[in-house]
C-alpha cells in the first residue's frame, strides 16, 4: 500500500513544478481529487485537485491569457470570460467593463487616434491600469451606467487614467470642458471675426443654442465675456450634481476659467 503523503509534501511536490509561482499557505489537503484552494500572486485564489495541480495545471486566468497580445503593447486583458463576441444573430456584444477600458488605452496608445484627436498626445494608463481585472474591479464600484469616463475634472489639465484622477459623469457634464473650434482659428474660443464690421464677435454655445454675446473692435472683450458666461453655466450646472467632487472640482474650473 502506497505511503500517504503529508501536506507538507504535497505543497513541495507543487512547488518542483511550478517554483515560486503560487502561494499555498491556504492549502489544506486531505486527498490527490479533492480540491485545494491556490493563490496566484496576480490572480487571487483559485481551486485545484493536487493531481491537476502536480501535473501542471495552474491558474486558469493565467492559462486563458495565453495567445492574448498586449492592447496597444501594454494593456493586458487577464479576463477569465469572453469579452468581445458576436452571438448567433450576428450581433457584436462587449463587456461594458472592457469597452470602457479598451477605449480608454485607444485614447492613449493608438498612433491612428492621435492623428484625429491630437489633445490625446502624451496622455498615459497608471500601471495597475494597465491590467484590466485591476481597472474593472474599480468600475464596478463607480456609478457609471450610462457616463463616461473623465480623466480631467477632478485635477484639471491631468493627462494619466488612475484611480486617483477619473471619475464617471455624463456627457453632458463632460462636454461642459470641452471647447471645440478650428486648430486653425487664429482667435480665442468663442470669438470670431465678422469682416463687413471689423468687428469681433462674442458667442457662446449653451443649452443647445447659440447665444450671442456681443460685437467689440478688441478680442480681449468677447474672449472675456466668452470665459464668464462659460463659467457661470458650468457653476450653474454643478450645482446640480450629488458628487461632492465633481461638484467641487467643477466649480474651481470654472473660477480658474474667468483668471484665463
Amino acid at each position: 500500500m502506497p505511503k500517504i503523503k503529508t501536506q507538507k509534501e504535497v505543497i513541495g511536490d507543487f512547488k518542483l513544478i511550478h517554483q515560486d509561482t503560487y502561494d499555498y499557505s491556504k492549502v489544506v489537503y486531505t486527498s490527490s481529487v479533492a480540491k485545494v484552494t491556490i493563490i496566484c500572486k496576480t490572480h487571487g485564489p483559485f481551486e485545484q485537485t493536487p493531481n491537476s495541480h502536480k501535473s501542471g495545471s495552474g491558474c486558469p486566468t493565467c492559462s486563458n491569457m495565453i495567445g492574448r497580445e498586449p492592447l496597444h503593447g501594454v494593456g493586458i486583458n487577464d479576463a477569465d470570460y469572453v469579452t468581445r463576441y458576436v452571438d448567433k444573430r450576428g450581433n457584436h456584444i462587449v463587456c461594458p467593463y472592457y469597452s470602457k477600458w479598451y477605449n480608454m488605452l485607444k485614447r492613449c496608445y493608438s498612433h491612428k487616434y492621435h492623428i484625429k484627436h491630437p489633445t490625446y498626445i502624451g496622455c498615459t494608463v497608471s500601471k495597475e491600469w494597465l491590467l484590466f481585472s485591476t481597472f474593472k474591479k474599480w468600475m464596478e464600484k463607480q456609478d457609471h451606467i450610462d457616463k463616461v469616463l473623465n480623466k480631467d475634472i477632478l485635477v484639471e489639465g491631468n493627462k494619466v487614467y488612475s484611480k486617483d484622477t477619473c471619475c464617471f459623469v455624463s456627457s453632458a457634464i463632460n462636454s461642459l470642458l470641452v471647447d471645440l473650434k478650428p486648430a486653425a482659428d487664429k482667435y480665442p474660443v468663442g470669438v470670431t471675426l465678422h469682416k463687413p464690421s471689423g468687428k469681433y464677435r462674442g458667442t457662446i454655445y449653451i443649452n443647445g443654442k447659440n447665444k450671442h454675446l456681443g460685437s467689440f473692435y478688441t478680442i480681449e472683450e468677447p474672449s472675456y465675456r466668452y470665459n464668464l458666461a462659460k463659467s457661470k453655466y458650468i457653476i450653474e450646472k454643478a450645482k446640480e450634481l450629488t458628487d461632492i467632487r465633481v461638484k467641487e472640482a467643477l466649480i474651481k474650473i470654472a473660477k480658474n476659467k474667468l483668471n484665463t
